[in-house]
């Protein structure tokens, strides 16, 4: 354990500690830790009002399923939620793509909006699991489209189950949205599959983009498969009142008007 960590590293490295022994003490943390109970104390109470652990007398134990705030609705449901966030993130996320690119896309409803702002490049090439973007790129016959290999996911319109069928070719930009965002437990997803699909998109990709709307920010769900640290750009909207953007320090974050 090395000393002297920052909060959002100390934070982390707890909840590495309680997902490999399934519980914590203050002491024991705070020993390891080299800072006082106190502060492990503090540490714990932060991670509990996210949903990621639940304190006990004198430590914390494990969510072996942790309640979300609501249930993963239906693609079509969420592709009409925050509707208007989500083309005015759409359209500045195509403004980082030039022709000749080679990206990823998500299986987000956010990601969906992308695609309509990218019909003038001359040549453009598409790695994805989202189904939704095969129907929107038909008629344009200068994208090169690479799907996976997998089973279908129908709640989320995507192919999930096998990210080693993924295309082994260097992408410049990947673009991936999150159902939550939150300082410790970064970029969160319901579905453990959808998880690493995201992983594996964002290991070939150059760029790393996250696009988020008001909506996403400090929600967690079970599985992280990035943190903020991991990301090059997060492009999110006006929406979001300022005071959270100061618990990502250092984080380049875009923020889009959609007045």
């Amino acid at each position: 354990m090395p000393t002297q960590l920052f909060l959002e590293e100390r934070r982390r490295w707890i909840l590495e500690e309680l997902k490999r022994h399934g519980r914590v003490s203050v002491n024991e943390l705070s020993e390891k830790s080299q800072v006082s109970a106190v502060t492990i104390r503090q540490d714990l109470k932060a991670l509990e009002s996210n949903g990621l652990l639940e304190r006990t007398h004198g430590g914390a134990v494990e969510i072996l399923s942790r309640p979300l705030d609501e249930p993963e609705l239906a693609f079509d449901i969420r592709r009409n939620r925050q509707k208007e966030e989500k083309d005015a993130l759409g359209r500045a996320a195509a403004r980082l793509v030039e022709s000749g690119s080679a990206i990823a896309l998500d299986a987000s409803t956010t990601i969906c909006s992308i695609m309509p702002n990218l019909a003038h490049l001359d040549s453009l090439t598409v790695v994805t699991n989202n189904l939704m973007v095969p129907e929107l790129v038909l008629s344009q016959t200068r994208v090169e489209l690479y799907l996976p290999a997998g089973r279908l996911r129908r709640d989320s319109y995507s192919v999930i189950g096998n990210p080693a069928s993924l295309p082994e070719i260097n992408l410049n930009i990947g673009f991936v949205s999150a159902w939550g965002i939150s300082p410790e437990a970064g970029l969160t997803e319901v579905n453990e599959d959808e998880m690493r699909m995201k992983q594996a998109l964002l290991s070939r990709c150059m760029m790393k983009v996250a696009i988020l709307d008001s909506s996403k920010w400090g929600r967690v769900a079970p599985h992280t498969y990035a943190y903020q640290t991991d990301m090059d750009l997060i492009i999110t909207t006006d929406r979001v009142p300022n005071e959270v953007f100061e618990l990502y320090n250092g984080i380049p974050i875009q923020v889009i008007d959609t007045r």
